[in-house]
């Protein structure tokens, strides 16, 4: 994605694609980017970004910004070499707070690495992690489905998470990816371009939801790391008060010194 891609483009390929991020690169050149800590960082657009954008923006406003270039509501995002480890790789991680990373080329197009490739070396048998999943397990926040979408996409910006749970829906939530396939739906971009100010005036309960596998309170973090697959990186635990995502399963044992890579 170059720097003058709209953002209409841009967010309409994440809902499109169900992709993470689009790293934004310029053709034929290197991309700028910044030094933090010892890293270099690059521009990058994802669901959360596009989130903001929307909800900071006044309602008639709305469809205009989206024509603005994507680097308008960008995030930084890490990069590592191919022969990198998996040590700095999550040192990135924590850097950004995003599970996601540019894997440099010698030439565009550069890969990406995601904490779903990192998860997946529980089911390999190649990571391992003795920790319960109530000791690295999010706090569930919930919401009611007849909400304003408006509001329940503020509260996801404020308060910094992708998914929300319904209330009255047990195990069900609705993600960041889920509003954005509604917002940028070839109906509701018509909606967009024509009554602005109508464009996110939806309930909740009009995302489509998912559903959340429930986990006991006594797993291990390396079995509940096994089950996951397409479709399954968010479980709820049989309580029904916590959660564990795949930057529970990863980046927590990490930090407390837990998480060890097994030859």
């Amino acid at each position: 994605m170059t720097p003058e891609v709209p953002v209409i483009v841009a967010a309409s390929v994440l809902a499109g694609h169900d992709a993470p991020i689009l790293p934004i690169t310029r053709a034929g050149g290197a991309p700028r980017g910044v030094e933090k800590q010892g890293m270099r960082l690059f521009r990058a657009i994802g669901g959360q970004q596009a989130i903001r954008l929307v909800v900071k923006t006044r309602p008639e406003d709305r469809y205009k910004v989206l024509w603005g270039p994507c680097t308008t509501t960008s995030m930084w995002l890490g990069a590592v070499e191919y022969d990198d480890t998996l040590e700095n790789l999550l040192r990135i991680f924590e850097l950004t707070g995003f599970g996601d990373a540019r894997v440099n080329a010698r030439a565009p197009p550069h890969g990406l690495v995601t904490l779903e490739e990192v998860v997946s070396l529980y089911r390999e048998g190649r990571l391992s992690c003795g920790m319960g999943v109530n000791e690295v397990a999010s706090r569930v926040i919930s919401i009611d489905p007849e909400t304003p979408l408006i509001e329940a996409m503020t509260t996801m910006c404020d308060r910094r998470v992708r998914r929300l749970f319904l209330k009255g829906k047990r195990g069900e939530f609705i993600s960041d990816r889920g509003v954005l396939a509604l917002l940028f739906s070839p109906k509701a971009l018509s909606t967009a371009r024509d009554a602005p100010e109508l464009w996110t005036d939806f309930k909740v309960a009009d995302v489509r939801p998912t559903t959340a596998a429930e986990v006991s309170p006594d797993s291990t973090v390396e079995e509940v790391g096994r089950l996951v697959g397409e479709g399954r990186n968010v479980f709820l635990l049989s309580t029904g008060l916590s959660l564990v995502s795949r930057w529970d399963m990863v980046m927590k044992p990490w930090k407390a010194g837990r998480l060890q890579l097994v030859s």
